[in-house]
């Protein structure tokens, strides 16, 4: 490590990494497999009914499954690689690089991995921060996991070694790729808040914000993707190997994927008459059939929700969990869409891709049940620019962006490999460790303009 990378690591934060949706792997705590992470030996396939039953949540209408420990799956570590293990050796097993890259840049600048309660934590020095990885279960409510990465952070703030070690008042730097962004962003307004309802919301005080100095978003969703919807509709699939996918009614069940979806600005939602339609509309779903209210996902109703008397009332059942995740994903978009001035010294940095044509507008025919999308934006694949940016409105530029950004930049990649990218990562540290030393600030704007940084479309 050299002497300039040792001062700037001194002047810094530990360091948190939130990863996106399915970055986190889920273990089934019964016997060790990997529920979500692994495919292959040693993990369940996708949709196995053994996988079906412990991946979805539970089909209890009027309850939110977020708020309740309701099955046996855990979240064990953020996720490194994926191993596609076809034959029963590790040897010849395929590893895809997830977050590997980012952790291992981060260690190699100089950070030391750590662990809540570590036991090396007091031989850490000013030069040697600590990075910690904020593990969770993606599948619930982004509102229920902001609660628990408040916790985490509240212990690891409780920590002597941690304090004794920082040359400052103890702050976190926050690093966080897709999905994640939503939780931290949560976190930061609403502390462990939680989602309330619309009686009694949270105050937007940002009480999470007082213990954090930065926030990086890499590739953030912050107004939603058309992604989601078709992942909702069709099922997942987890690699290239179309032969495996998640079944639509099990990522059905799930509230984070909801609160995924795109805001109409976004969707640009239309009808067979051109008329705009709302795709949070629970009514529309029903109509269309969509998720878990698609016949063809009966049989897979059937074994995720095998108490029911009927299919019927599995039916019944169903459509009103799918309602009430709809309606509380809209009151989650509404907590963050709300424009806010973040304390002054907490400090926003945007890296987004715009290296493909993505998903805006779709057509839903609601007389043949059929729909159509286009990719007519610049985009990673599967957030568009204006997404990422938290513009306003997508229409009207001039009304600006939910979050006031310190910087953006904007780089020629795709929502995953991002992450991965020597652009990316060259750009990361410049913002992480020097830009503080390089650049001339006026008020909390960095000079260095998004204008200067846009290398896409």
């Amino acid at each position: 490590m050299s002497n300039d990378m040792a001062a700037a690591l001194k002047d810094s934060n530990p360091l948190i990494i939130i990863p996106g949706i399915g970055g986190s792997k889920l273990i089934d705590l019964k016997n060790g497999k990997v529920a979500w992470g692994d495919l292959g030996f040693n993990a369940y396939w996708p949709s196995t009914e053994k996988d079906n039953k412990l991946l979805a949540l539970p089909l209890r209408p009027g309850v939110d499954p977020s708020q309740q420990e309701i099955n046996r799956i855990g979240a064990k570590s953020v996720l490194d690689t994926v191993k596609l293990n076809f034959l029963p050796f590790k040897s010849q097993s395929i590893d895809i690089d997830i977050y590997r890259t980012l952790f291992k840049s981060l260690v190699t600048a100089g950070y030391v991995p750590e662990t809540i309660n570590a036991e090396n934590s007091h031989r850490l020095s000013p030069s040697r921060k600590p990075i910690y990885q904020f593990s969770y279960d993606w599948r619930k409510s982004n509102a229920y996991n902001a609660q628990k990465l408040n916790e985490y952070i509240e212990t690891l703030s409780t920590q002597g070694s941690l304090q004794a070690q920082q040359q400052k008042p103890l702050k976190f730097d926050l690093v966080c790729h897709s999905m994640g962004c939503l939780v931290a962003r949560y976190y930061l307004r609403y502390g462990g808040q939680g989602l309330g309802t619309r009686q009694m919301p949270p105050n937007l005080d940002w009480r999470g914000g007082k213990k954090v100095e930065n926030i990086i978003m890499v590739a953030p969703p912050n107004k939603g993707s058309l992604d989601t919807l078709f992942d909702l509709i069709e099922g997942f699939h987890p690699t290239r190997f179309k032969i495996l996918k998640y079944p639509a009614a099990v990522i059905g069940t799930m509230p984070s994927m909801y609160e995924l979806m795109p805001r109409p600005d976004i969707a640009r939602a239309k009808n067979q008459y051109g008329e705009t339609i709302d795709l949070m509309n629970p009514q529309l779903w029903q109509t269309m059939k969509w998720g878990l209210l698609d016949p063809e996902q009966e049989r897979i109703l059937k074994q995720i929700a095998p108490g029911y008397q009927s299919g019927s009332q599995r039916y019944e059942y169903a459509m009103s969990m799918q309602s009430k995740l709809l309606n509380d994903a809209q009151l989650f978009h509404s907590r963050l869409d709300i424009k806010s001035s973040p304390p002054k010294d907490l400090n926003f940095w945007l890296f987004a891709g715009v290296g493909a044509l993505t998903d805006s507008q779709i057509t839903v025919n609601t007389t043949t049940r059929k729909w159509t999308k286009k990719s007519t934006e610049a985009g990673d694949g599967a957030v568009t620019r204006p997404s990422a940016y938290a513009m306003t409105d997508a229409t009207s530029a001039e009304e600006g962006t939910i979050i006031d950004w310190s910087n953006a930049t904007f780089l020629y990649s795709d929502h995953m490999g991002l992450v991965q990218s020597n652009a990316f990562l060259v750009n990361f540290y410049y913002t992480l460790f020097w830009r503080k030393y390089l650049s001339t600030k006026s008020g909390n704007r960095d000079l260095y303009t998004e204008k200067e940084d846009f290398n896409g479309q």
